[in-house]
Order: C-alpha cells, then sequence, then structure tokens
C-alpha cells in the first residue's frame, strides 16, 4: 500500500510539473519582426519590418522595382514608377508618375492603399513625406556602393517576408562578385575613362568618385581617371583636354547610343586620336542600367566589364 501510494504521489507531482511547463510555454511572447538590416532610411526614417507579408505594393523607382522582382514579389506590386523598365512583368503595371514631373501621383497612390511603398535615395522625399503624413510605410533605401545594394536586397527581402529567397539571390551574386575579383587579382590596372553623357561634345560627364560605376570599375580591375572628383553627385563635367591628358587606355560609354553612346563615334572626336583606347581599339559600351541602377544587374555590370578591361582572363 506504501509504495502504491508513493507511486500515485510521483505521478501527480510529475503531471503538475508537466502543467506548469505547459503553462509557461503557452505565455512566451510570440516572436517579433525580425530586426532590420538597416536601421534608418534615405530620409533618416527607422526601418521597420511590416509584422504581415504586405500584400499590396508601390515602387517609385525602377531599381526598387528590380529589388522586388528579384526577391520574387512581383505578384504583391500593385503599381510602379513611369521609367520601370524591367523586368517585363514590372514594366506591365499601373505606373504612378508619367516622366514629365519630378513627382508621383500621390492621389492615386493613396488610393491603392498600399501596405508598402519603396524609393530610393532620397529622390522622391517630398513625396515620401505626404504619403506618410497619411499614415502608408515609406522605405527609401539609401544609395550605397556594389557591396551595400546587396544588403539593401536582402532587406528588400525583410521587407516582403521573402528573406529566404532574397538570401538566396544574394549569395549566388557575391559569388560571382568574388569570381571577378579573384580573376583580375593579379591582372596590371588599367586606366578607364567612363562617360555618362556628351550632350556637349567638348564637356561630356564622367564617372567620378561615389558612384556605382566607380566601384565596378574598381572591382573589375581598373583605375577611374577622375575617381577624385565626385562634384555634382559624383558624374563631374570635364574637358577633352583632361580626358586626352590622362589618357585611357579603356573608354567605356554608359550613355544610349541613340544619344550619343556610340563607340564608333569617339574614334571621330577632334584631338582624341592621341588617346591610347583610341589608337588600340578598346572604346567599349555598357547598357546604363548595368552600371547606375542599384539591383542585381550591377553585377551583370561587373562580369562585363571586367571582361572588356581584361579579355584575355574570361
Amino acid at each position: 500500500m506504501r509504495s502504491h501510494a508513493r507511486l500515485l504521489a510521483l505521478v501527480v507531482l510529475a503531471s503538475a510539473v508537466l502543467a506548469m511547463l505547459a503553462g509557461c510555454g503557452s505565455s512566451s511572447p510570440a516572436q517579433g519582426p525580425a530586426k532590420p538590416l538597416l536601421t534608418k532610411d534615405a530620409n533618416g526614417t527607422p526601418i521597420v519590418i511590416p509584422s504581415a507579408t504586405p500584400q499590396h505594393i508601390v515602387s517609385l523607382t525602377p531599381a526598387d522595382s528590380e529589388m522586388l522582382a528579384a526577391v520574387g514579389a512581383t505578384s504583391h506590386v500593385d503599381a510602379v514608377d513611369f521609367y520601370t523598365d524591367y523586368p517585363a512583368a514590372m514594366a506591365a503595371k499601373t505606373k504612378i508618375s508619367d516622366g514629365k514631373s519630378l513627382h508621383v501621383n500621390i492621389e492615386q497612390i493613396v488610393a491603392l492603399k498600399p501596405d508598402l511603398v519603396l524609393s530610393y535615395g532620397g529622390e522622391t522625399a517630398q513625396d515620401d513625406q505626404k504619403l506618410m503624413a497619411v499614415h502608408i510605410p515609406v522605405v527609401d533605401l539609401p544609395i550605397q556602393g556594389l557591396a551595400g545594394t546587396l544588403t539593401e536586397i536582402r532587406l528588400v527581402g525583410q521587407l516582403t517576408h521573402l528573406e529566404s529567397n532574397a538570401n538566396t539571390l544574394v549569395d549566388a551574386l557575391q559569388i560571382r562578385v568574388d569570381a571577378v575579383k579573384a580573376k583580375v587579382s593579379h591582372a596590371a590596372q588599367v586606366t578607364v575613362y567612363m562617360e555618362s553623357d556628351d550632350t556637349v561634345p567638348t564637356k561630356p560627364y564622367a564617372a567620378g568618385g561615389g558612384t556605382f560605376d566607380n566601384d565596378l570599375i574598381t572591382l573589375a580591375g581598373g583605375t577611374n581617371i577622375f575617381a577624385a572628383n565626385s562634384t555634382n553627385s559624383g558624374f563631374p563635367q570635364v574637358s577633352a583636354e583632361s580626358i586626352i591628358a590622362a589618357n585611357p587606355q579603356a573608354i567605356v560609354l554608359t550613355e544610349d547610343p541613340q544619344y550619343g553612346g556610340n563607340p564608333e563615334l569617339v574614334y571621330t572626336r577632334t584631338g582624341w586620336g592621341v588617346i591610347s583606347a583610341v589608337q588600340n581599339k578598346r572604346v567599349y559600351e555598357l547598357e546604363p542600367s548595368y552600371s547606375q541602377r542599384p539591383g542585381p544587374r550591377l553585377v551583370d555590370g561587373l562580369e562585363k566589364l571586367a571582361h572588356m578591361l581584361h579579355p584575355d582572363l574570361a
């Protein structure tokens, strides 16, 4: 009888302990949203990861559109800006700007009732404030270099609850970046003049310091002849004389051919025949989206540029 009573007491005690543990487990707080990879956006606004997956997203720049598509959020995007042209599924979305004004259509966006609006680089700062004033969440991604852009792709994954997709993508992109760096690590540096606009033939705009273009030149095994000049947001207007004096070994045009970015025309420029790049037929064309639009295609641009500068390493 005594051993039966002792056994019964042990069972009751065990049941009480299990009940207590179960009660503790049920009262534990639910895990909150993930900590954002960046604390503040381009407007200085704290970044908060939505507690629920955003179902109605609006993109205010082509860069945001490409990042959203890349992490798999296309189906949740309701509208994009006028200049979004890639990928095709994003380009076909409703437009919230017309290309005639620097501003987006606030009323149209409000009517869509978005639960997330993405912008980039403070380009829409005034519009961001108007949207936030009516309690629409806006994240304006800050301008960063290539490495920072990869982090921002991960952040877009966090914001859209597609973090796994974003991490897989960025890991693959980083492998490609590292492969380029390894290839050019022991190659001789190539001096580069990268041109973004030659509307004024004798005073073109060049890629200077602090730009994605400059990042790509450096990572691709080149030396930007205007790296020390970061005026005009990193795209200084320079003289033809300064380019000729620098004597770059390669010239890369990032302007659309229909607006002057045609390598064949460079060979006919007055006085440029003495430049090494012209003499050795090393004038190339790189689509602007591959060098100036933050997003996954920057890595495509890096690979293309590395091949231009070091074709023997391909």
